[in-house]
C-alpha cells in the first residue's frame, strides 16, 4: 500500500512539471520587451553570422519561459552589452529553427559568436549575472 502511495505521488508530480508548459495560451506578451523577435531562418542566420548574439529560445505559454524571461531582458538593456545582438526566437513560430539548433527544452539561451555557439542555458533559473558572466566571457 505505501509503494502504490509513492507511485502515485510521483505520477501526480511529474503530470504537474510536464503540463507547466503544455497550456498553449501565452502568458507573455513577446511584442512589448527588449529582445528582437526573429521572424524568419535568414533573419537569425544574419543576425548570429558575425559579432556576439545571445538568442532566447521560448514558447509564449512555458511558465518556465516566463520565469526565466526577466534576468533575460534586463542584461538586454544594459549598456555594458550595447554591441551584443539579443533575440527571440518563439517555438510555435519557428519549431523547424527550433529544431535545427538543437533546442530540446524550453527555455533555451545561446550565446553565439562569429556564427559558432558558445554558450548553452537550458531550462529556467539563470541568474543575471551568471548570463552576464558568460556574454563578458565571449566578448
Amino acid at each position: 500500500m505505501r509503494q502504490k502511495g509513492l507511485i502515485i505521488a510521483t505520477l501526480l508530480v511529474v503530470t504537474l512539471i510536464l503540463g507547466a508548459c503544455n497550456d498553449k495560451e501565452a502568458i507573455v506578451d513577446t511584442q512589448t520587451n527588449s529582445l528582437v523577435d526573429i521572424t524568419s531562418q535568414e533573419q537569425f542566420d544574419n543576425e548570429i553570422e558575425t559579432g556576439v548574439a545571445m538568442i532566447f529560445f521560448h514558447a509564449s505559454w512555458c511558465t518556465r519561459c516566463a520565469a526565466q524571461r526577466p534576468a533575460v531582458e534586463t542584461v538586454s538593456e544594459e549598456t555594458t552589452f550595447v554591441d551584443v545582438f539579443f533575440g527571440e526566437v518563439e517555438f510555435e513560430d519557428f519549431p523547424d529553427l527550433v529544431k535545427d539548433r538543437g533546442v530540446q527544452g524550453f527555455p533555451t539561451i545561446i550565446i553565439y559568436k562569429d556564427n559558432v555557439e558558445q554558450k548553452r542555458f537550458t531550462g529556467q533559473g539563470h541568474s543575471e549575472e551568471e548570463i552576464r558572466s558568460a556574454l563578458n566571457g565571449v566578448l
